[in-house]
């Protein structure tokens, strides 16, 4: 409302009055919305410029700042951060000094000064203390003055919280930059706040740069006394870091900590710094550049050269400004600005960048004449600041960027051509040398800046007079010195060459008249001080340096004599006491030597002409050098000697006359003994004691291994060849087996070498690097070491040779496959190891030399079977990698690389390592399969376990093994001789085999070992079944072949085994057989084992059945062996036929083999076979056509007859009546009585003749088919049957008790069948009723048939007792007691006339002889016998008649058959008979 009003003119007075009464009556309300109607209405007031009356004013500042700051604020509480600050506690005024209102109205009136404040504590937020300021900001407008005079009042306080409180509300107001009355608010705020600079506490100097920080950031700085603010916080920032004494170390520290604090606040007030407000430039420029030479100021340069670098662009249409004066301020010379900004610039960092920046900015202020210059090269070398390899090291970086400075400042000097300036300049360096810190890179880099400055000065005296001021006055004792007074020197004789050799003539002549001059005692004190030694070492450096920047086409007439000759008399003077040598034990001066030497035979090495230059004094240093790096300690690596003097013979080798090889051989032993046999890096580190130590002794560890690498450079610089090649790594090669510290370095070195043969050495265009075979061999199993290190450098080497040898070929993907894999053997899983070395591998496949095989084969052999597990498997793998991406071109050498792999093979006892070569050989037949075929088979018998395990490597492989098998079983079936016979002394022919199918034949059954694919197998089967087949066939009863070549006196000797090669050859088969047949039947059947059976001469044919047998059940007869074995059976020789008649014995058996059309051409072989001179193949033709007319019954309907005619032939021949009967078992009951015709009878009268036979087999067979003809009554013979059963009765009861459980089984099934051809009607069937269902023993049973029988045949008696007495000499017990058992049966029911006196008496001779037999039972038996025969017809008993040999207590029994008989009771004989 009163906003409202205040717009009206005419009440604007009165209005105003009534503010005081308002704020007071408005203590009730809101403080916040009491703030907010006080900024509109002055916002109002501002607007309409409205006078406020001072009075007026005061109380309306009191109320804002009563609220803003708090009277009884701690210090504390207004050092909190800023967002705690923001809320401020409403404390009120001091309570001492408080009033009510009604005491002012009374003493003061209602214009006094009234109590404003709130009537409670409030909070106050960041918005109410925005709004407060902003309404002070509104009064400062209407009133700048009572403002000015009501701050300066206020900072009268000398309390530190309320000039705090103040400074930081009064931040708020400068901060804000509105378009309009911005400067009105600011210059009335910044000219009261200069009333505090004075105040040194640290809360009021940090609130101060704070405010001075929000104005620097601020758009407008009009008027506001902004260069007295920037020269405020300069001063605050060197400000001195008292150390009071009586204080603590703590209280101490404490102050330093806020001081620092300070710096870094000030620092930041620069960093914030808006060079673009309004009035900023004006007020600061130039004078910023007072503060950019002073060495206390350099914290701030960052900042301070950014601000300078944009004035100096915003200023650039100013004319021209002559630096060294300005009003106000002692500006620095342009020189000065130049040595401290281009030192700046030299190190490479943020201060450094805008350090070069603001020289670019201020070209024009430096030089009129290098306007151009610089216009062009300084936004050159901003762009080489910016740019960083990253394939440098941050170090050469470094240098080549003060290089380009120097040349940089060298030619801004020429194009000044200002003697007096240049002069200036080097004072200038000189003067601003403590600017910068004794180790520090800028000062070094002021050194070198002063020697150019020097360099370009053309005025000789005043250079003359500097040199001999640096050389004078330097400290020699402090190393920084001498090094300073070193470049200084050296960097002047780039343009002073005779004098800097002149100045150092007569310092050093110098040091020699004093020491000639002082007394002795004075020159050994001297000497052991060490001062003469560090002059010496200063000068024997200078020496060489002056040498390195000497200008090159000065050089070589100087750097005999007045250079080198000069560095070697003061190395000598230093080994010198009182002019005796003395062996010098000082590193330092070592040191010189070798660094000196190292710089003068590099500047040497630069000079156009150094190729027809020569160094006299060459083999003087060889032998020093030499000699220093022999006293080197082989445990430890304390300085750097070693690798400075290994460096400098690098150089040195370079010199005229050239090294011979066998001064090179010795620079490179002793060097690579040196270093080699040093322990490793982490036993080095271990040692020291500080981790700084470590980083040193690591740092020096990769100097001394980079310094051999240079000198391995250098002399293959000189000696680019093959032979200096193999020089060097025979050098290297035995520290690869030392330590894993040893094989690292030798790795390295390798690499080192590598290289500078990559960089050296060119191959003609199509030709192949000599050594790339056997070096990839020898370095790449060590890409799997265990040590991460090695296998990096190692793969660095393969990469090398890779650009040795491929060159140009190299395509970009190879290069970016070998690089990948190299940073994959970073890891430590094996198998991510291994498959990034193969990667590698198939690379070099890609580029390998074929004629270089077998140098890699050799070579890589080696580290096959080195002691490194990872490193052997490693070259199994790049081994077989080769071979297999190569070995198509290897085709000249691959017998001899066969030849390798076999005499490596016996001498590996690893598996895994055997397995690497047989995997080797399978690798080349993939290419050369006859080669490696031919090979193998070069190999003698008996077969080893090597060969075994090559010809299985060949199997594993399906598609390889088809194509092997395949040659195997072609050499198995080739023809050949059936046996090489050979007579011994006792007529006996031995027959060997043949060698070479024998071979073939012991391959295949190792290839089948590891051949799993069934169906190559499937495939291969008939052609394999038939060879192996073939080959058991001939090796029947073979001995093992005897070694060709060789005398035949010593033929017997000679024999390569005793083994059986039919053995070697059923033992392949059975392989083969195995790997489609999974029934154990085949291996057993019965209790016959089918493969001994097929290795034995005699059981071979029935192994070969029981073969085909199990083949036709599984259906593996295919029709390629029915075709490949048929010729067989008319085959020359006798085993051929013998195997294949067994074999188509059982092959007939295939229904495919019962077709008309086969039958035909297998038929008539069988036949002409069964009347073969062999018995065994006509044993097999018999059974055969057995089968035949089993199979195939319709289909030979013409020759059954002939067939029923050849078994009847078979019962006459002996050795073939057991087939022949067994045959005719199997086929009587398939055929008609056309088939058989008259043969019945003959094959009747014939069976009954074996029935009594001695084989167990031909009595079984005759028996059962005996009973098999009585059982075919259709052929109607049956009378004549019964005459040939009668009169075989008694074979037909005896052998019913036959030892063999199958002839008894078969006797009775015979007796069964036949005896009803004796006995008819009821006797038959009880005797059949009998056999099944009675309880009797079986002797009893039989003993009771025999009377039924005996009874109904009276005539046979006689005659049956006459056969019977036959069985008495039986050799089988069994028998004999049965016949003796029979006899008595006869006896029994024989009449007393039906047996003779002689008859009788025979019978008891008999009788007695068995009476003695071994056998008890037969004695009792016999005796019984006898017993019976004296009892019944009378006589005595003969005198030679003995008792029988064992007697028993117990009452004899009655003979078995005389006993009451327990069978089934029947009426009579005759009852039964019909």
């Amino acid at each position: 409302m009163l906003g409202v009003l205040v717009r009206h003119r005419r009440k604007q007075d009165e209005i105003i009055r009534k503010i005081p009464q308002v704020l007071r009556e408005s203590r009730i309300l809101d403080s916040l919305l009491v703030a907010k109607s006080l900024n509109l209405f002055l916002d109002v007031c501002e607007e309409y410029q409205t006078s406020i009356p001072k009075k007026i004013f005061q109380d309306v500042c009191d109320f804002v700042f009563q609220q803003a700051v708090p009277r009884d604020t701690s210090v504390q509480q207004l050092k909190m951060p800023q967002k705690v600050m923001e809320k401020f506690i409403h404390q009120g005024w001091n309570q001492g000094t408080q009033k009510t209102t009604a005491e002012r109205d009374v003493q003061e009136g209602e214009s006094s000064s009234c109590d404003l404040s709130p009537s409670e504590h409030q909070q106050l937020c960041k918005d109410h203390r925005n709004i407060l300021m902003d309404a002070f900001g509104h009064l400062i407008c209407c009133c700048p003055a009572d403002a000015l005079d009501f701050l300066q009042t206020q900072m009268k306080d000398d309390t530190e919280r309320i000039r705090v409180g103040f400074l930081r509300n009064l931040n708020m107001i400068v901060s804000s930059d509105e378009p309009c009355g911005t400067r009105n608010k600011k210059r009335p705020i910044v000219e009261a706040v200069k009333c505090l600079l004075d105040d040194h506490r640290e809360g009021v100097r940090k609130a101060i740069l704070c405010f001075i920080k929000e104005l620097l950031r601020s758009q407008n700085v009009e008027g506001c006394a902004v260069w007295e603010m920037v020269a405020y916080v300069f001063k605050q920032f060197t400000v001195p870091i008292g150390q009071p004494h009586g204080k603590s170390p703590v209280a101490n520290r404490k102050e330093k900590e806020k001081e620092e604090r300070v710096q870094e606040l000030c620092i930041d007030v620069l960093e914030h710094l808006n060079t673009s407000a309004e009035g900023m430039s004006k007020a600061l420029w130039p004078k910023l550049l007072f503060f950019v030479v002073p060495a206390v100021y350099t914290p701030t340069l960052t900042p301070l050269c950014r601000c300078l670098k944009e004035l100096a662009f915003i200023r650039q249409d100013d004319s021209t400004l002559f630096l060294g004066s300005c009003k106000g301020v002692c500006l620095p010379s342009a020189q000065g600005l130049v040595a401290r900004l281009l030192v700046l610039a030299s190190n490479p960092t943020q201060r450094g960048s805008w350090a070069l920046q603001l020289l670019h900015a201020l070209h024009g202020n430096i030089h009129t004449a290098i306007t151009k210059l610089w216009a062009k090269q300084v936004p050159f070398l901003w762009e080489s600041f910016q740019i960083s390899s990253p394939t440098e090291s941050t170090e050469i970086q470094r240098k080549k960027w003060e290089q380009t400075l120097l040349q940089f400042l060298r030619r801004t000097l020429e194009t000044i051509d200002d003697n007096t300036w240049t002069q200036n300049l080097s004072r200038e360096l000189e003067s601003q040398m403590a600017s910068y810190a004794q180790q520090s890179a800028e000062r070094n880099f002021l050194y070198k800046s002063l020697g150019v400055s020097l360099t370009c000065c053309v005025d000789p005296i005043f250079v003359q007079r500097r040199m001999q001021h640096l050389v004078e006055n330097a400290n020699y004792m402090e190393a920084l010195e001498r090094e300073k007074v070193i470049k200084i020197l050296s960097f002047s004789a780039m343009g002073h060459l005779d004098l800097t050799l002149a100045t150092l003539h007569a310092f050093g002549a110098g040091m020699g008249l004093k020491i000639k001059i002082s007394s002795i005692v004075s020159r050994y004190k001297d000497y052991q001080q060490g001062r003469r030694g560090h002059v010496h070492q200063m000068l024997m450096l200078a020496y060489g340096k002056v040498a390195l920047h000497a200008p090159k086409e000065l050089l070589l007439p100087r750097v005999e004599a007045d250079i080198m000759k000069r560095v070697l008399y003061y190395y000598r003077k230093s080994c010198q006491v009182l002019g005796v040598s003395i062996e010098n034990k000082d590193a330092n001066l070592k040191l010189a030597l070798v660094q000196s030497t190292t710089d003068i035979c590099q500047a040497i090495h630069e000079t156009h002409n150094f190729q027809n230059f020569e160094l006299t004094s060459r083999k003087e240093l060889l032998d020093i050098l030499l000699d220093f790096i022999k006293e080197e300690p082989l445990d430890s690596l304390n300085t750097p000697l070693r690798s400075k003097a290994i460096t400098a013979l690098a150089f040195l080798s370079k010199m005229k006359p050239c090294l011979t090889m066998e001064e090179i051989r010795s620079l490179l032993d002793l060097s690579i003994k040196s270093l080699f046999s040093l322990p490793p890096l982490e036993q080095l580190k271990e040692k020291r004691e500080t981790a700084r130590d470590a980083v040193d002794i690591e740092l020096l560890y990769a100097c001394s291994m980079d310094a051999l690498g240079k000198l391995m450079k250098s002399i293959v610089e000189e000696h680019p060849t093959s032979e200096l090649m193999d020089e060097m790594f025979q050098l290297i090669d035995p520290w690869f087996t030392q330590t894993e510290g040893s094989r690292e370095k030798a790795l390295q070195a390798s690499f080192q070498t590598l290289t500078a043969f990559q960089e050296n050495f060119h191959l003609p265009d199509g030709e192949n690097f000599q050594q790339f075979g056997s070096l990839v061999a020898f370095l790449a199993p060590y890409t799997c070491d265990n040590s991460i290190r090695c296998r990096q450098w190692a793969a660095q080497c393969i990469i090398c040779l890779m650009h040795i040898q491929a060159q140009s070929s190299l395509t970009a993907k190879e290069e970016e496959e070998m690089s990948s894999a190299c940073n994959e053997l970073r890891g430590d899983v094996h198998d991510d190891l291994f498959r990034a070395s193969c990667r590698m591998a198939k690379v070099v496949s890609a580029h390998f030399p074929p004629t270089q095989a077998l140098d890699f084969i050799e070579a890589i052999l080696e580290d096959l079977v080195s002691g490194n597990k990872m490193c052997a498997a490693a070259a199994g793998r790049w081994l077989l990698t080769i071979l297999q991406d190569s070995g198509d071109t290897m085709e000249a050498q691959v017998s001899e690389i066969l030849d390798i792999f076999y005499s490596r093979l016996p001498t590996l006892k690893e598996d895994d390592l055997r397995q690497v070569l047989v995997e080797a050989v399978s690798a080349v037949a993939h290419y050369h399969l006859d080669t490696v075929f031919s090979s193998l088979f070069r190999r003698r018998l008996p077969m080893d376990s090597e060969t075994g395990e090559l010809w299985r490597s060949l199997g594993k492989d399906p598609p390889l093994a088809v194509l092997i098998l395949h040659k195997l079983a072609a050499r198995v079936a080739q023809p050949s001789s059936l046996g090489t016979p050979l007579s011994s002394d006792s007529d006996e022919t031995v027959e060997f085999a043949d060698e070479e199918p024998l071979k073939a034949t012991c391959a295949i059954y190792e290839v089948l070992s590891v051949l799993q694919t069934e169906e190559v197998i499937q495939e291969l089967f008939p052609e394999l079944f038939c060879a192996l087949l073939w080959q058991v066939s001939k090796t029947l009863e073979q001995k093992m072949p005897i070694c060709e070549g060789r005398r035949r006196l010593f033929l017997r000797e000679q024999q390569l085994s005793e083994g059986n090669p039919c053995r070697l050859s059923v033992a392949s088969l059975k392989a083969l057989v195995l790997k489609l047949i999974c029934d154990s039947s085949v291996a057993e059947i019965g209790e016959v084992n089918t493969w001994t059976l097929l290795g034995d001469a005699r059981t071979h044919q029935d192994g070969v059945s029981l073969l085909t047998r199990c083949l036709f059940q599984n259906r593996l007869l295919h029709h390629k062996i029915i075709q490949n074995a048929l010729p067989w059976m008319n085959s020359g020789s006798e085993k051929l036929r013998l195997t294949g008649t067994a074999f188509f014995t059982e092959a007939i058996r295939d229904p495919m083999l019962g077709e008309r059309e086969r039958l035909k051409s297998i038929l008539p072989l069988l036949i002409e076979r069964a009347g073969d001179q062999h018995p065994g193949i006509r044993r097999m033709a018999i059974k055969g056509l057995g089968n035949v007319l089993l199979v195939a019954p319709e289909k030979v309907k013409e020759q059954k007859k002939t067939i029923v005619a050849i078994f009847l032939g078979a019962l006459y021949d002996g050795i073939v009546v057991l087939e022949g009967l067994r045959a005719l078992a199997l086929v009587f009951p398939h055929l008609k009585k056309r088939d058989v015709g008259f043969l019945f009878k003959d094959i009747s009268m014939k069976t009954f003749t074996y029935l009594s036979d001695d084989d167990v087999d031909i009595r079984e067979a005759a028996l059962h088919l005996c009973g098999i003809l009585a059982g075919l009554t259709k052929f109607g013979s049956k009378t004549f049957f019964a005459e040939q059963v009668r009169k075989s009765l008694v074979p037909l009861l005896i052998h019913q008790w036959d030892p063999s459980p199958k002839v008894s089984e078969a006797c009775r099934t015979a007796f069964l069948q036949s005896v009803r051809f004796l006995a008819k009607g009821k006797l038959r069937m009880h005797i059949e009723e009998l056999y099944r269902t009675t309880n009797l023993g079986l002797p009893n049973l039989h003993m009771h048939i025999c009377k039924q029988l005996v009874n109904i045949h009276p005539e046979m008696r006689r005659e049956l007792l006459k056969k019977t007495e036959v069985y008495f000499l039986s050799r089988w017990e069994e028998i004999r007691i049965r016949a003796l058992e029979l006899s008595g049966v006869i006896l029994e029911n024989m009449r007393l006339t039906e047996l003779d006196e002689t008859s009788r008496q025979l019978l008891l001779i008999s009788l007695e002889m068995l009476e003695v037999s071994p056998s008890y039972s037969v004695q009792q038996a016999a005796a019984d016998v006898a017993a019976y025969i004296i009892k019944k017809w009378g006589g005595e008993v003969p005198r030679t008649r003995h008792p029988p040999t064992r007697r028993s207590s117990r009452a004899k029994p009655a003979p078995i058959w005389v006993q009451p008989s327990r069978a089934l009771e029947v009426a009579s004989v005759e009852d039964l008979y019909e």
